[in-house]
């Protein structure tokens, strides 16, 4: 069964990365992380397309949120530290993989947790690394995003990097088994998912941004070239439901 491998697939990347942990290597720990992602998505059967490059050096990626496959998308493709919202450290076996990966975690809500996650954000990016965080707050349907929020994006600022906005979207017959979202639970919708038929994932990346303006422009500019981004991907599925739609029309009458 799909669900066994994947809750063995998870168990293994546990041991691995404490393994990992206790030699001390880094650069191994992020291409076991990597490859980790990878086998996830295709025990899923999920496929991933990416459109345009891939940024390289510390940055911080804004994405629009429609699941937590998304972490497994972008942690295929990229060496990344993820923010998280507290919760997912609970999560069954997910919450010890995530800490485990270096996953950063906030408490939706609170003040000074916020203030935390911004510091240890912009440590990590001083530090060289790129970091995920997804300004929405929380996982939307979409795929257009709801309003970014700027908080986070103050974090690129202080470690001067750039701020790299990404597009998520996702197709095919089971993309309506992906978005995570509303009053779901993730062991019934990793259940789910594990039956869906094929889902394809689009990953679609904007140019970096850099950060001389106000954290609020900075977010309006993300969130722009976001929608930009699924833009095309909106309108291709107008055009098929039209079209679907007027052939329905035809074969009715």
């Amino acid at each position: 069964m799909t669900i066994v491998r994947i809750v063995l697939h998870m168990l293994r990347g546990m041991w691995a990365l404490k393994r990992i942990k206790s030699r001390g290597d880094r650069r191994l720990q992020q291409r076991t992380i990597q490859l980790w992602h990878r086998k996830a998505l295709h025990l899923f059967g999920i496929e991933r397309i990416q459109v345009g490059e891939l940024p390289k050096g510390p940055c911080l990626i804004v994405s629009n949120h429609l699941s937590w496959i998304d972490i497994l998308m972008i942690g295929s493709m990229l060496n990344v530290r993820f923010l998280s919202k507290a919760e997912v450290a609970s999560w069954p076996l997910v919450g010890r993989l995530a800490a485990g990966a270096g996953t950063l975690f906030v408490h939706r809500g609170d003040r000074r947790s916020a203030d935390r996650a911004l510091e240890d954000i912009a440590d990590a990016l001083m530090q060289g690394d790129q970091v995920v965080v997804f300004p929405e707050g929380t996982s939307t349907r979409g795929p257009m995003p709801i309003k970014f929020r700027s908080r986070l994006i103050e974090a690129a600022r202080r470690a001067n990097v750039p701020v790299v906005p990404m597009a998520l979207s996702y197709h095919g017959p089971g993309k309506h088994l992906a978005s995570y979202a509303g009053d779901d639970d993730f062991v019934s919708h990793m259940t789910r998912l594990s039956q869906a038929p094929f889902i394809r994932g689009r990953v679609a990346v904007g140019q970096a941004i850099e950060c001389t303006e106000a954290a609020a422009v900075i977010a309006r500019q993300a969130q722009h070239d976001v929608e930009g981004l699924l833009e095309p991907v909106v309108c291709a599925e107008r055009h098929r439901d039209s079209a679907q739609l007027g052939s329905e029309s035809v074969t009715s009458h």
